[in-house]
């Protein structure tokens, strides 16, 4: 059921924000800047509004959520993904930065149960050390792929690039063992996170800080959000196979790295993965299955405050 009170929804750009009400007509563009936040706070509060619904931008959200919070205002974050369904299920296909808030906001008054947003700087910081290993990471493997049939005179070019994102990667994942032991919270989750098996300690540090959810919800939703959870496809007799389907990637991708690890070993999952290719079903079917196994596992293990057990009672 949708909410008729005031909610405002704000379409977050690198330099302006526009935000629009719903129920109502009332639209607004200010910059992104605490200036312009300052404004904005001023024209949110002649409406009495007091729920505010931000999509994620890649960070560009952040100042306005903050300066939202700090307003008094309840402040939810939604991944673009589930506005885009909304909006096509409703028909919508034009796409502007006012056309998009107005969307937002009638999204945001549709999920009244959704979460609200809370400020923590340190997870942040470890996010954003986390994606730039990943972009050190990835740059390093495709130079390495195209060494082999790369001229002889770039050859040495190129190998002394990729020494120097070896270097990059080994410096970030020093920052990220800095950042989570200074954070009592973070350590003692990745504590437990690392006894998980093929989880070490930068993707412990990954996943402690790409999924704050870890813990404080259910295991179908934990899948949900990594995009490992299955969906059905069945209409009438027909029966689809079951895909998975969004999620957080770089979540998700981490994951996959403890997964293919774990399933590797003697282990629970091991003998898990084992039997499902037994069974017939292909590797990477079977491995997705260890994922979402390992993560709903994972979920339960933080909510409990425990560590890891082969096999839990």
């Amino acid at each position: 059921m949708i909410s008729m009170n005031p909610v405002v929804g704000i379409d977050c750009g690198k330099r302006y924000l526009d935000a629009a009400l719903f129920p109502g007509t009332d639209r607004t563009r200010i910059e992104n800047t605490p200036l312009g936040l300052a404004t904005l706070v001023s024209w949110l509060a002649e409406r009495r509004v007091g729920v505010a619904g931000l999509e994620a931008s890649g960070g560009c959200e952040r100042l306005a959520r903050d300066a939202l919070i700090e307003a008094g205002l309840t402040v939810r974050i939604f991944e673009p993904g589930r506005v885009r369904h909304f909006a096509g299920a409703k028909g919508r296909r034009a796409k502007t930065e006012a056309i998009d808030a107005a969307l937002i906001a009638e999204f945001t008054a549709a999920f009244p149960e959704s979460p609200p947003a809370v400020r923590d700087p340190a997870r942040e910081q470890l996010a954003g050390l986390i994606r730039a290993r990943r972009l050190v990471v990835t740059k390093k493997a495709d130079l390495a792929k195209g060494l082999a049939s790369a001229p002889e005179e770039a050859k040495p070019i190129l190998e002394a690039v990729v020494a120097q994102l070896a270097t990059a990667e080994e410096a970030l994942e020093t920052a990220i063992v800095k950042q989570v032991d200074a954070d009592t919270r973070l350590a003692q989750l990745t504590t437990a996170l690392v006894t998980a098996p093929g989880v070490g300690p930068v993707t412990a540090a990954a996943l402690a800080a790409l999924l704050p959810e870890l813990g404080h919800t259910t295991g179908a939703r934990i899948a949900a959000l990594v995009g490992v959870a299955p969906f059905a496809d069945d209409s009438g007799e027909h029966q689809g196979k079951r895909q998975i389907a969004g999620g957080r990637g770089d979540a998700r991708r981490a994951l996959y790295r403890a997964a293919l690890s774990a399933t590797r070993t003697k282990g629970v999952l091991g003998e898990f993965y084992r039997r499902l290719v037994e069974r017939g079903k292909p590797p990477k079917v079977a491995l997705t299955a260890c994922m979402r196994k390992l993560v709903v596992r994972l979920n339960a293990m933080v909510a409990a405050k425990a560590t890891w057990q082969e096999h839990p009672a």
